[in-house]
């Protein structure tokens, strides 16, 4: 019952924020843009050329979607729920809630678990909508597809850990936001690209234990975008290891969230 409280508090704050709304209203001018897209000329000429290869246009388009948003709709979410932590933490909001019959690690989980479910509805109108736009256009439900809004949901998870962990230290949600922007479009890809770029210059045995120590250890937004892409294409998916070391990572930062909040006097 607390839980269900505190899940529904997240929900009434993104509320009362406009958080709700502002996804509404951007996911709503991508759906509108998005369609007037499919009935141009062009696409419908380019759709009208694939004859009987329709489902490989299908699948290509929407793997081309999601390839060009997948970072940027995790920085979307980061942003909508990165105020979460720090406004719980203001003085008057951390004294009722603590004078409240409720654990301190029932309220991370609930803060987190109510993040989660604000970020996957969102998803499901706005990636939802694109799926839906594109299968009545084209005649082929690629169901795949839908697997985008589960796998997106578990990257925001994995960043939302440290967004909740930052938020704890520092009780700043500009911080959270710079420290997960720096890391989703600098850090990780740069560590990704280790095999392909980065091993060419640092060739001795110990740079490149580093390098990998710190690939390992840290999310791979990058890596599960390739994932989720496969997965709508149907394809084999080479290994799981970006998402088993993300989940890791997640429970590492949840963890020490929760540590922290039964560690700090307020």
């Amino acid at each position: 019952m607390i839980f269900k409280t505190l899940i529904s508090g997240v929900l009434r704050e993104a509320i009362a924020k406009k958080i709700f709304l502002g996804f509404f209203i951007i996911s709503t001018l991508i759906l509108l843009g998005f369609l007037v897209f499919l009935n141009t000329e062009s696409v419908t000429g380019v759709a009208a050329m694939a004859g009987n290869d329709i489902n490989e246009f299908v699948i290509g388009s929407e793997t081309f979607i999601l390839s060009v948003s997948y970072l940027l709709l995790i920085t979307f979410c980061l942003i909508g729920v990165s105020s979460i932590i720090p406004s719980m933490l203001e003085k008057g909001n951390i004294d009722l809630l603590l004078s409240k019959p409720v654990s301190r690690s029932t309220i991370i989980l609930g803060k987190f678990t109510g993040g989660l479910i604000l970020i996957f509805g969102s998803l499901v109108y706005l990636l939802g909508g694109v799926w839906l736009m594109v299968s009545l256009k084209f005649g082929y439900w690629n169901a795949s597809f839908l697997s985008s809004i589960f796998m997106l949901t578990f990257s925001f998870a994995v960043i939302y850990s440290l967004v909740i962990f930052i938020g704890i230290i520092s009780q700043s949600s500009i911080l959270s936001i710079l420290i997960n922007i720096f890391l989703i479009f600098l850090i990780c890809p740069f560590l990704a690209s280790r095999e392909t770029f980065l091993f060419q210059f640092v060739t001795n045995n110990v740079g490149q234990f580093i390098i990998n120590f710190f690939y390992y250890i840290l999310p791979k937004p990058g890596d599960l975008q390739v994932i989720t892409a496969n997965i709508i294409k149907k394809e084999k998916i080479e290994s799981w290891q970006p998402v088993v070391t993300s989940a890791l990572f997640l429970i590492t930062f949840l963890s020490a969230s929760i540590y922290l909040f039964k560690k700090k006097d307020y």
